[in-house]
């Protein structure tokens, strides 16, 4: 629709996230149209403590995972246990996702990562 047809105008302006086609797409007609940011790969951080739900965490890395093998995931947390739950939803709500084979290589890009110290509040 950037460029519009005999009984449609074009769009003044594109805007959304996407992979890397939606960005090659809109450098492409960049000019010809305005467009919001050629957007990169799509990336999420998540920061968790012990009582947060695993299987929302999960669902929230999930869905940036799904746009592009490129994607990123991280959770930061202080629980073991907790990583170790997020880890098995994100293994078991994979494997329902119409997208699971992207997803799954994004999953190289991602990690969980646990925090073990405490940082010193200054007085």
């Amino acid at each position: 629709m950037a460029y519009g047809t005999e009984s449609i105008p074009k769009v003044s302006k594109i805007f959304g996230p996407g992979n890397q086609y939606v960005t090659t797409a809109k450098m492409l007609v960049y000019g010809e149209v305005d467009i919001d940011m050629p957007a990169g790969p799509s990336e999420v951080l998540v920061f968790a403590d012990k009582d947060a739900n695993s299987a929302w965490i999960a669902a929230d890395l999930l869905s940036q995972l799904e746009h592009g093998e490129d994607s990123q995931a991280i959770l930061v947390t202080t629980s073991e246990l907790l990583a170790k739950e997020v880890l098995m939803k994100v293994k078991n709500q994979t494997e329902k996702l119409e997208r699971k084979e992207i997803i799954k290589k994004s999953l190289d890009n991602s990690l969980p990562l646990l925090w073990k110290t405490k940082i010193k509040r200054a007085k």
